[in-house]
């Protein structure tokens, strides 16, 4: 007669077997032993899986059968599919080794890590499911690489999907979880302390001379809160959101944005901005370089009799009623071919002098340019274009022409060199840089955002990434390099999660190597996930 013998067996406290093996024995009549009977052993069953109260009957991981179940009554046996009841799958085979994307997220948080930035959203999302949720959209939106992948999709792929317990991969696709805390105002507060408190441990200076700018964001969304309707000029209208923004000028990041609706820039505008980041962010605004559509007489009287005075501003002057654009032009044309007044930028020969002038009755300076590559070719193409009408036109007229594609000039109450202060207002292609980043590639404000709250939200979200990828690319000058072929580089280095949950790195080929070089970041061979997310990301409860 058969039984299952079983020795050393181990249950934990939800009755799953931890340990234990078992055998199939055998009774047999023998005079000489005690009871008349021995026991011999007939068959190993191997490791216990599961096994009945009274020990008739099992599933045992044999280490002849495999995966095999066992009744003794009946003395039979029969195979054990992966889905049996009686087997916990997980536990039993482990979870396979399988390769994900490795080297574009490691390199990248390693980055964020150097520069603070992991620092300051630890510090600004304290509690750890939205500091994940801010980690997985941060990077979804920088290592996408233009593509259109949603962020469950790439993070699902990548070794991102190993460093995120709390957030279930599914709810990232339309993350409206995410983009309502994001929009709450306490956010944006806390992000930009935070970000401040770490630039100034720096750089004291961090946010004391900034940049303020605005771009428009035309968009298709009809219950966006933050449309409205705007001119421009007699044959055109738009629906259009207004982001302002404002720029530290010494290392170009943000330290604040704000919306508004429409095209609408004046006093207010700036007055608002520079309440709200003397009072969130203890940031006092003394210089303001602006585009034209800032230009107005309350704006000019303001800095020099209002609450401005004593603040720096150089705004562009439009070419439009109340300004002297014409007869500056005048003023300086003989001065136009006189070499002393030229200088070079980027491979274009300029003009410049500066002029004292008048403007709705206060005294300004009129710094006048012509970019003479531009109005050369700009002159060219239109007589090209118009010959007939070129032809008509006064001497007077002609000359104009000649310079007109190249000319502008910038109204300033600082008083500095041509050259000097033509390298201040470009300096702010700084800003126009990060709204294209954050308009082209970072897709800023797509068209399913449509409540106040989770546009709000998507803004912030995305001023964070831009930040990130600012950074990223100011570690990358040099000929020849670019963030797009960082990412598409070294998503080639793949990694293996073990079953023990450690992460085994594959050999990194030439190029993702060297842009490891480049970033001063090490390749590791292996990485232990629970320590990297601890010491690295700073999560609180590491769960693997």
């Amino acid at each position: 007669m058969a039984f299952i013998k079983v020795q050393k067996l181990v249950v934990n406290d939800d009755g799953s077997i931890r340990s234990g093996s078992a055998s199939i024995m055998t009774t047999e009549y023998d005079s000489s032993y005690k009871g008349n009977s021995r026991h011999t052993t007939r068959e190993k069953l191997g490791k216990v899986i599961s096994i009945s109260s009274d020990r008739k009957k099992g599933v045992f991981l044999s280490p002849t059968r495999g995966l095999v179940a066992y009744d003794s009554t009946a003395d039979s046996f029969e195979s054990v599919e992966r889905d049996d009841p009686r087997i916990s799958t997980k536990k039993l085979f482990g979870e396979p080794e399988i390769h994900t994307v490795f080297g574009d997220v490691y390199l990248f948080l390693s980055v964020c890590e150097t520069s603070g930035l992991l620092a300051v959203l630890r510090s600004a999302f304290p509690q750890d499911k939205e500091y994940e949720r801010v980690l997985t959209h941060l990077l979804h939106s920088v290592l996408k690489d233009g593509s259109r992948i949603s962020c469950d999709d790439f993070i699902g792929k990548s070794f991102a999907s190993y460093l995120f317990d709390d957030i279930p991969l599914g709810s990232l696709g339309s993350d409206t979880i995410y983009f309502s805390f994001m929009g709450e105002d306490s956010s944006r507060i806390s992000f930009f302390k935070a970000l401040v408190t770490q630039m100034r441990r720096k750089d004291p200076e961090f946010g004391t001379g900034c940049y303020v700018d605005s771009t428009p964001l035309p968009n298709a969304i009809r219950d966006n809160p933050f449309n409205a309707l705007c001119s421009h000029g007699i044959t055109s209208t738009s629906i259009q959101t207004r982001l302002v923004l404002v720029l530290d000028e010494k290392t170009g990041l943000p330290v604040w944005y704000s919306v508004i609706p429409g095209n609408l820039l004046d006093l207010s505008t700036l007055r608002s901005t520079m309440s709200d980041v003397a009072e969130s962010l203890d940031i006092c605004i003394s210089t303001f370089v602006l585009d034209a559509g800032y230009a107005s007489k309350e704006v000019i009287e303001s800095f020099h009799s209002g609450n401005e005075q004593g603040k720096t501003i150089t705004v562009r002057m439009p070419a439009k009623k109340g300004y002297p654009y014409k007869t500056l032009y005048h003023q300086a044309k003989s001065l136009m071919s006189n070499a002393k007044y030229e200088f070079i930028r980027q491979g274009h020969t300029y003009f410049g002098k500066r002029f004292e002038t008048e403007v709705f009755g206060f005294k300004m300076l009129a710094y006048v340019y012509v970019d003479k590559d531009n109005a050369l070719e700009g002159s060219r193409n239109y007589r090209l274009k118009h010959s007939e009408e070129y032809e008509k036109m006064t001497d007077k007229e002609k000359n104009w022409y000649s310079v007109r594609f190249g000319f502008f000039i910038l109204l300033s109450t600082e008083l500095k060199d041509a050259d000097e202060k033509f390298d201040d207002y470009f300096g702010r292609t700084r800003i126009e840089n990060v709204f294209k980043t954050s308009k082209e590639y970072l897709d800023l404000l797509p068209l399913s955002k449509w409540s106040d709250l989770t546009v709000r939200g998507k803004l912030l979200s995305d001023i964070i990434a831009t930040i990130a990828l600012l950074q990223l690319r100011s570690r990358l000058s040099g000929p020849g390099i670019s963030t797009n072929k960082l990412i598409g580089k070294t998503q080639s280095l793949m990694c293996m999660k073990k079953r023990d949950g450690n992460i085994l790195v594959e050999v990194p080929n030439k190029q993702a190597k060297e842009f490891y070089q480049k970033l001063k970041v090490k390749v590791p061979a292996s990485l232990d996930l629970k320590k990297f997310k601890s010491e690295t990301l700073k999560l609180k409860d590491s769960k693997l």
